[in-house]
């Protein structure tokens, strides 16, 4: 899609795991003491801007020298009333990017330092998920605002609720309860602790049960909640996906579509599905090492391979992060271009553009890259 069009569309959406969308942000919540009390970034201009996770078009691999497939990229809208008009960008880690920042920002290295750290803390990050971002963040002692981070009420209580199920078997493990009548007030209170921006003291039971001190058991935790939170949007998602194969016939094209057209678009939609399907094989196949060996562990007592897989996450976490991010946009994209539209009516170039964006991005990649 263009990115005049791909621009103007993120003012009416939140962020996903492919959009932070400050710019959103700044205009809804303008008068939120909050929001000025604790910014994103501590640049003005910079926390008013778009970051997205972009996955590298082929002509512009040049960029980044580090063989990435997926840049962060910073988006500052040329006219903040009107998106329409585009933005300038900057990739970040592309050659003389800092510089660049410091040109557009009007401000010197030493004044955006903390805004820098900032910045290359999101690009560890394999996607832009809301609770992982702001995860990250914490973790490094950065706190902004709450309305920085799209996570509706009823999606943290379903989170909850979520997590609760999922901690209740080590729990009853950690406590000594084998007839599962462990007191659900504490399943809750465990997976608050859980949740929350710390491994503190609450989590002292399943520390001890796992065997991790420290900073060991921080990532570890960190590592945990990132899957928990995969495998609870996952649940979310997979429906989506599965309405999106079949709505894709539902789309009522307008404009000529003669023969070559056509076959175009039978071809794409052919490959989306069987990517689509393949996608969620592969979130599936990872989420169930996580399964396996939380399993292993309160079935059979195994703490050291399930503090192995967290302590050895991180390469999973990647890869998992990277599916779920072209799924997740995948969905919250068609969810907000036709959902409104009851008829489903669009361009015939608009939706070849479409269609040829999600097919590049579900199309498997050498396993030495990460995907988006």
């Amino acid at each position: 899609m263009s990115g005049v069009r791909s621009l103007a569309a993120l003012t009416t959406t939140a962020s996903t795991s492919r959009v932070l969308n400050l710019h959103l942000v700044s205009s809804e919540f303008a008068d939120d003491p909050a929001r000025v009390n604790s910014p994103f970034f501590f640049d003005a201009m910079l926390n008013r801007a778009i970051i997205i996770k972009h996955r590298l078009r082929s002509d512009e691999t040049y960029l980044l020298n580090d063989g990435t497939a997926v840049a962060t990229k910073i988006m500052f809208p040329l006219d903040r009333e009107d998106l329409k008009a585009g933005g300038r960008s900057i990739l970040v880690n592309q050659t003389g990017w800092k510089g660049t920042l410091m040109e557009v920002l009007g401000a010197t290295e030493y004044e955006i330092q903390k805004d820098l750290e900032i910045l290359e803390m999101l690009n560890e990050l394999p996607s832009l998920d809301p609770f992982l971002v702001r995860e990250q963040l914490r973790r490094h002692q950065h706190f902004p605002a709450d309305c920085y981070f799209a996570i509706s009420p009823a999606d943290s209580n379903r989170m909850q609720s979520f997590t609760s199920s999922e901690m209740s078997p080590l729990i009853q493990m950690a406590f000594g309860q084998k007839n599962g009548s462990i007191d659900p007030e504490l399943v809750k209170k465990l997976a608050d602790a859980l949740l929350s921006t710390n491994a503190d003291s609450r989590l002292e039971p399943l520390r001890a049960t796992l065997g991790l001190e420290g900073e060991r058991f921080a990532q570890g935790i960190f590592s945990w909640k990132g899957f928990i939170y995969y495998k609870w949007q996952f649940s979310e998602t997979f429906h989506k996906l599965s309405r999106i194969a079949t709505e894709m016939d539902q789309v009522k094209i307008k404009g000529r579509v003669d023969k070559n057209v056509r076959e175009e678009i039978d071809d794409l939609k052919k490959s989306i599905r069987t990517n689509i399907r393949d996608s969620a094989k592969r979130c599936q196949s990872v989420l169930q090492l996580y399964d396996d060996a939380f399993r292993d562990l309160v079935e059979r007592g195994n703490t050291a391979a399930f503090r192995k897989f967290l302590l050895d996450a991180p390469a999973l976490f990647i890869e998992l992060g990277h599916s779920m991010g072209i799924i997740s946009h995948i969905s919250s994209f068609w969810a907000f271009r036709f959902n409104k539209d009851k008829e489903k009516t669009v361009e015939v170039l608009e939706f070849l553009d479409i269609l040829r964006e999600f097919e590049s991005g579900l199309a498997p990649k050498r396993a030495t890259m990460v995907t988006w």
